[in-house]
């Protein structure tokens, strides 16, 4: 058994050490990268906007912006806008990745914190910390929602003391943000490329200012007015049975790892009567129900990831909390990566108008693994409706009706934003393009992804040749023998 721990471990922390950036839910951080280019390569600069652009008397924002330089310097191409997702993740942080990647050959790729993220007047930074600290302790879901309102109560109240207008912090304030940009940088057109979240705002800014707008590419496609928060437990286990499904007929798989989804939903119930004590950091973790799902929901988020669920189960059938040490990191990562009074108000303002409890309870009790959830509150819902305004206008229910020549990518195992959400989306682009990975999942990053998406750029017009995209790709599962 020993043995067996140990190289769990040491497969789990060389994993984590690859992907662990990759970790950011539903808003998941793709690559983070921090290699420095040349100042002679890179225009830095600071945009400043309204903090809330209906009130005349608004106090002024400083948002951070780079552009990378495109390495062909006569190059008349338009430039890439890249849509951070989250909400709440930070942009800048991908310089690195961005500065060596083939599409800035010949366009400039422009990048901006979004208002209240990173370098662009980060506000209640400390939060992730506290909710982590607030997950290490065994309590149920109304507990750890007494505690996190707390929380967020005097994050809120420090804001507002400091003249923060939480109005402002929107999807419709974010895409005036970009446009604003686009003229202080003198594009006359330019390309936008939205990841999760940052579909939803490349959306708006097509809808609201398309007049600056060339083509659109978006990932992980999160339109506004969808069931987001309903779905959310039901997409997350439609992924996972799929995921359960695939080691099953995949004979090393489930020779190997049998019968997964009766031991996942016998090790959940364990935990909730008798919760994992793990020494993390130096001090105790208590791994219990919501904790479990929580992580076995980041390792679906793409497919790297996914061939370590049925290790992960695992592991969590028997106890084996030093293997749990690894799992933990990325956890962390996920609560402190992410800037949550941001994500909460556009969450209020974008999915909150179309919450439906009855929905949400009835899809629990359908389930086949998350049924234990459904006599519980909901953390996220509760959270987002106690820091939510309501003087916030929602965002509009119909569906962006628009020419512009867009390209929209699914994976067929994303827990989060399922491919159906491009399919409804794209019945409104006359000129829009689907693909869909089957084998990848809330991340689609792979060359063939880069290849399409340079294709679609060069000819906007010509659907693009997505012939690569039907290559099946295996999920390469951890397979160890284990020692009895």
């Amino acid at each position: 058994m020993k043995n067996r721990i140990t190289n769990g471990l040491s497969t789990i922390k060389h994993y984590y050490m690859k992907i662990r950036s990759w970790i950011i839910l539903i808003f998941i951080v793709l690559f983070y990268a921090c290699n420095a280019i040349s100042q002679e390569e890179v225009i830095n600069g600071v945009l400043e906007v309204p903090e809330n652009r209906t009130n005349s008397n608004s106090r002024t924002l400083k948002l951070a912006y780079k552009v990378l330089k495109a390495k062909t310097a006569d190059s008349s191409k338009a430039p890439i806008a890249f849509l951070y997702g989250g909400p709440g993740g930070a942009a800048l942080t991908l310089e690195g990745f961005w500065a060596k990647h083939p599409l800035r050959n010949d366009r400039d790729i422009v990048l901006m914190d979004q208002r209240g993220t990173g370098a662009s007047g980060a506000n209640g930074t400390e939060v992730g910390e506290a909710m982590f600290n607030i997950a290490r302790q065994d309590l149920d879901i109304d507990a750890e929602i007494k505690m996190l309102k707390v929380v967020f109560s005097k994050c809120k109240e420090r804001m507002q003391h400091d003249g923060v207008d939480l109005t402002g912090y929107t999807t419709k304030e974010n895409a005036a943000d970009f446009e604003d940009l686009r003229k202080e940088l003198a594009y006359e057109k330019w390309n936008l490329l939205g990841i999760s979240y940052g579909s939803r705002l490349g959306l708006t800014i097509m809808d609201d200012f398309p007049q600056g707008v060339r083509t659109a590419v978006f990932s992980a496609v999160s339109p506004s007015g969808t069931d987001y928060i309903n779905d959310h437990y039901r997409n997350i286990e439609q992924s996972l049975l799929t995921v359960l499904r695939r080691c099953e007929n995949n004979k090393d798989c489930n020779t190997r790892y049998p019968n997964l989804k009766e031991r996942f939903i016998i090790a959940l119930e364990q935990l909730q009567s008798d919760p994992m004590h793990v020494e993390y950091e130096g001090e105790p973790f208590i791994v219990n129900t919501q904790d479990a799902l929580l992580m076995v929901t980041v390792l679906l988020y793409n497919r790297p990831s996914i061939g370590y669920i049925p290790f992960f189960i695992e592991a969590l059938e028997n106890r084996e909390t030093a293997v749990f040490i690894n799992f933990l990191k990325g956890m962390e990562h996920l609560y402190k990566q992410v800037n949550w009074p941001v994500n909460r108000n556009i969450t209020g303002y974008d999915k909150l108008p179309f919450y439906d409890e009855a929905k949400m309870t009835e899809s629990l009790q359908q389930s086949e693994i998350l049924s234990c959830l459904a006599t519980s509150s909901n953390l996220d819902v509760e959270i987002v409706k106690h820091w939510h305004l309501p003087n916030i206008p929602s965002l509009k229910t119909k569906a962006v009706v628009s020419n512009i020549p867009t390209l929209l990518i699914s994976g067929g195992l994303d827990p989060v934003t399922p491919t159906s959400n491009a399919t409804e989306t794209l019945k409104h682009l006359k000129n829009g393009y689907e693909v869909i990975f089957l084998d990848e999942s809330h991340s689609q990053f792979n060359p063939c992804f880069f290849q399409i998406i340079e294709e679609f750029l060069n000819n906007p017009l010509q659907k693009p040749n997505i012939e690569c995209s039907s290559v099946r790709n295996s999920i390469e599962w951890y397979i160890y023998s284990s020692e009895k």
